[in-house]
């Protein structure tokens, strides 16, 4: 669209007027190639050993407004967010028994993570302060000292004292196709690998699942891989063929994805407002998901720490603005039109691409930011629906993403996002486009709610709906504005919208009951 620029620095006429409409049309009944059932916690969260505390509090200082984020995506969705607490800084904990405080970080840091890490007993409080919620909890598996399965066994035996029934699975280590050269020999490969893994799996099955009071399964429960670069050696097909499951342990396989780092073509519509970016970052992952169902159909495969950008600190200019909340909403619904079953997005108290900070940090107070905002939406899209599909509608743009909703079956939705970056202090009126969506039989009516910013590179004044969201003074999450639900007009089955550069739109289809 930026090709129209100078004719609108002399005309208020928007770019929709100069471009033909773009035709959004999919079935009235789910498609051949459409998503399989969509989990309704499919949007979820991973937090770091090293935050953990922040996010969660303890049993004197729950956080209450982590916990009023997780609730409202409950609320809007039926299913309590799935949280993953491991990383990095996972693999760098030991625990200390004698240790009072929750946590101990040492000051030596890299990419925002802490070396060294010590827990004692208040760390595990913050589990508690979620109800109902389901966790992965992540041993260390790098720690390379004499007693480091025994470690392992005890921050296993103490998190399942605390998580109980609600434990999803455990994972062993994290990014281990990281070690070689670093916490393992250059030479360490996936059997080594496998071999460790297995050894530890083996171990909390016996010593720490078995005979558990909570029902939990004491041999299937465990989360494996967890592989971000895969160099050579390092694949999901690899970990099979060398015996990841022979002993029947795993029940999911993870993998780590970020979109992009801080190499110099990195750029906010290059990399993150660009459909086809978004595209291939995860149909990377279709020879994972096909490995793993060739080795166990059973076995689901999930994204279990994802967000945009692996350099996790001084990427403002692309982290954490709303041009990356667009971003989220299209990575999100493209991930589930994959069958990807789960995307646990990562948090981090000063990581950029946080959805929220859950603390005072840096002489402010605690925020909601606004990637939070494109999970919100697609909780929204999810809603407690118990069937619900999701179908891409190709268009063949790198700057318009499409998608039809279906509920037992039936179109119910529809979601664009115009990816045209605009900020408000680019040089030209903000263009639209118009799109022409057709309206099946049986539809009476269509409303559509807006995901809107001032600009692409904007940090606040974002609003879904109509509706934002806030820290407020006595600790909790705050709710302002007004609901803003558009009646359109439908005329011969279909109905036309202008969708303005930098913007999402989902649009209900409205039957009679």
């Amino acid at each position: 669209m930026r090709s129209w620029a100078p004719v609108l620095l002399c005309s208020s006429v928007s770019t929709a007027a100069l471009l033909r409409n773009v035709e959004i049309r999919t079935p009235e009944r789910v498609p051949n190639g459409a998503s399989n059932p969509v989990e309704h916690d499919f949007a979820s969260f991973s937090l770091p050993f090293h935050f953990f505390p922040d996010y969660a509090g303890n049993k004197s200082h729950p956080n209450l407004f982590s916990r009023d984020i997780v609730n409202l995506f409950f609320e809007k969705t039926g299913a309590h967010p799935h949280i993953r607490v491991g990383g990095t800084s996972g693999d760098r904990t030991i625990y200390n028994a004698s240790q009072t405080q929750s946590i101990v970080l040492s000051k030596e840091y890299d990419n925002g993570i802490p070396i060294e890490v010590t827990v004692g007993e208040v760390f595990f409080e913050g589990f508690d302060n979620f109800p109902g919620t389901p966790w992965t909890f992540q041993v260390n598996l790098a720690n390379n000292k004499s007693n480091a399965l025994e470690n392992a066994l005890t921050e296993a035996k103490i998190a399942l004292s605390h998580i109980k029934e609600n434990l999803v699975a455990f994972e062993i280590g994290n990014e281990p196709d990281l070690y070689p050269g670093d916490v393992r020999p250059s030479n360490y490969n996936t059997a080594d690998y496998v071999k460790e893994w297995t050894h530890y799996a083996n171990a909390i099955s016996r010593h720490v699942l078995q005979g558990n009071p909570y029902g939990l399964d004491s041999w299937k429960l465990f989360q494996a891989l967890t592989f971000v670069f895969k160099p050579d050696g390092f694949t999901t097909a690899d970990a099979f063929k060398d015996g990841i499951d022979k002993t029947g342990h795993v029940k999911t396989v993870s993998q780590h994805q970020y979109a992009a780092g801080n190499q110099g073509w990195v750029r906010l519509q290059n990399s993150f407002m660009n459909h086809t970016a978004i595209a291939g970052n995860l149909t990377q992952y279709i020879p994972d998901m096909e490995a793993t169902k060739a080795a166990d159909p059973g076995i689901e495969f999930l994204l279990g720490e994802t967000n945009s950008d692996y350099v996790n600190l001084g990427m403002n200019q692309v982290e954490g603005v709303f041009g990356s909340s667009l971003w989220l909403v299209d990575y999100l619904l493209y991930g589930m039109s994959l069958n990807i079953s789960r995307f646990n997005l990562i948090q981090g108290t000063n990581f950029g691409y946080a959805g929220w900070v859950p603390v005072p940090y840096n002489g402010q107070d605690p925020q909601v930011r606004p990637p939070l905002y494109g999970q919100i939406l697609v909780a929204d899209v999810i809603g407690h629906h118990r069937d619900v599909q999701i179908a891409p509608v190709h268009l063949g743009r790198w700057d318009l993403s499409a998608y039809g909703v279906y509920q037992s079956g039936i179109l119910s939705k529809y979601v664009v996002v115009n990816f045209d970056e605009w900020n408000s202090t680019t040089h030209y009126p903000r263009p639209s486009q118009r799109f022409e969506f057709h309206v099946p039989s049986g539809v009476h009516a269509a409303e559509a709610k807006r995901l809107t910013g001032p600009g692409a590179s904007s940090t606040s004044d974002i609003s879904w709906g109509g509706i934002s969201w806030n820290w407020t003074a006595d600790g909790r999450l705050g709710q302002h504005g007004a609901e803003n639900a558009e009646r359109l007009h439908i005329q011969g089955k279909k109905l036309l919208l202008e969708v303005p550069s930098t913007q999402a739109v989902v649009i209900d289809l409205l039957r009679k009951k």
